[in-house]
């Protein structure tokens, strides 16, 4: 018997609250991370602009290294939601062991390694003599101690494939109390403990992704919902079988989808580092209105990684399509109110860092581009998590490599530099490369569900 309009509607209602009780903890978890982003960046600007450029010119390298990592968790977020819609516990636990115990030892290969050669991979990111040296301090020590965020975020990962975004916004939420309190005691040395300026940023950062790390592990230790850690000890990488392909492909081609847009992001931080500090200083401040965007769109991103890897799983396509729908009205939503809010509140941000009236005009100005970015980078983050959560990886990953790998880097210099436009010429790119990235994204996420039966 066909569905009346009434069960219809009450279907859609049920579906859009089950989609926000998912969506708005892990929206105001990433929000919660860029707020901790911008407190560390007033934190750190009592010391002056310069110490300011040299932390934000550490962030490429830093994600780039981290871009591994958080392929894994959105890898592991996908087969644990795939897992659960076909009631199979095991398997869940399986892909979630193994992706752990890649990551523990990814992290420890790599820190060591990254905290030797902390001072050469800053003087090949950041072009400014004055700052190079505060940069590798601070890059040595986040790489140091990154096992603790690396383990997050596969703990992390595998919650939000279970749609529990309340426990990963709580472990956020350990990581912003703790990051704040040890900026206060440590940047410029209150209560006794010592001023150790950028340092003590760094070590701040460590400690409060430390309390992160455990808030998440205590809850798969004690509560057992369908994670478990029991044999983790035991568990070995499997060299060989289903899970092994599984992995090799999904993860693959994330690991290499992350890369690519980092070093896309890294070769356009060197652009930028070529101009004088000031500028990069206001240009970075401008691009945390950015990550304010693409944290909500994160948030929402993982929404819809649960909800349509799990009816994918349980092969309710129509439920799938639907979550879709509601992930695009939400984005759209939130992208206009974001941008009001930007253009609103331009002049008190930037007051926020810059007590001159010419880095705070210069601020105001670009606010009108990042209104315009903000509603393009929404729709395309959720288009990219819906083709990911049912199981397309390659496509995302090409998108990604053309897009941020070539076209943004390469119109950056042409306009910066060869054309002459500056810093404007920057973020001339960033709107031309988001316009084809978020075209392309669309024309695929459309083909990916139109290829899906109808219903079952």
């Amino acid at each position: 018997m066909k569905r009346t309009v009434v069960e219809l509607m009450k279907n859609k209602g049920g579906k859009l609250r089950e989609f926000v009780s998912i969506a708005l903890p892990a929206i105001l978890e990433s929000l919660m991370m860029v707020v901790v982003a911008s407190i560390d960046t007033k934190m750190v600007s009592g010391l002056g602009g310069t110490a300011i450029s040299a932390v934000s010119l550490v962030s490429q390298p830093k994600i780039f290294v981290l871009s591994i990592f958080f392929a894994l968790g959105t890898t592991v977020s996908v087969f644990v939601a795939q897992a659960r819609g076909r009631g199979k516990r095991e398997e869940a636990n399986g892909y979630f062991h193994s992706i752990l115990l890649l990551a523990l030892l990814l992290s420890v290969l790599l820190g060591s390694l990254l905290a030797f050669f902390a001072e050469p991979v800053m003087a090949l990111c950041n072009q400014q003599a004055d700052t190079v040296g505060m940069s590798a301090v601070f890059f040595r020590i986040v790489m140091g101690g990154m096992i603790f965020q690396t383990t997050s975020i596969i703990l992390n990962g595998a919650l939000r494939g279970l749609g529990k975004t309340n426990i990963t916004l709580t472990s956020n939420l350990a990581l912003a109390a703790v990051d704040i309190l040890f900026n206060y005691l440590l940047i410029e040395g209150h209560c006794g403990f010592p001023r150790l300026e950028v340092a003590g940023n760094a070590l701040a950062t460590v400690l409060g992704t430390a309390a992160a790390c455990l808030v998440s592990l205590r809850e798969i230790l004690y509560r057992e919902d369908f994670l478990s850690l029991r044999g983790f000890f035991a568990s070995r990488l499997p060299t060989d079988g289903e899970r092994f392909s599984n992995i090799c492909s999904k993860a693959g081609n994330v690991v290499f989808e992350n890369l690519s847009t980092r070093m896309g992001f890294l070769l356009t931080g060197i652009i930028v580092s070529l101009f004088p500090a000031q500028e990069t200083a206001v240009y970075f401040v401008a691009m945390l209105l950015l990550n304010y965007t693409f944290s909500v769109g994160d948030g929402i991103q993982s929404a819809v990684v649960s909800l349509i890897g799990r009816s994918m799983g349980a092969e309710k396509y129509c439920d799938l399509r639907q979550y879709v729908r509601i992930a695009i009205a939400c984005g759209l939503a939130s992208a206009a109110a974001l941008s009001a809010i930007y253009l609103l509140g331009a002049e008190w941000f930037f007051g926020l860092f810059f007590s001159d009236a010419k880095s705070i005009a210069q601020g105001k100005a670009v606010v009108g581009i990042v209104a315009v970015l903000t509603g393009a980078q929404m729709v395309r983050i959720i288009s990219v998590a819906a083709m990911r959560g049912t199981g397309e990886m390659k496509v995302p990953r090409q998108l990604a490599t053309v897009c941020v790998l070539l076209i943004n880097p390469g119109a950056s210099y042409l306009l910066a530099w060869v054309l002459g436009y500056g810093v404007w010429g920057i973020w001339l790119a960033s709107l031309i490369t988001q316009g084809v990235w978020l075209a392309a994204s669309v024309v695929q996420m459309r083909k990916c569900l139109h290829g899906l039966p109808a219903e079952l």
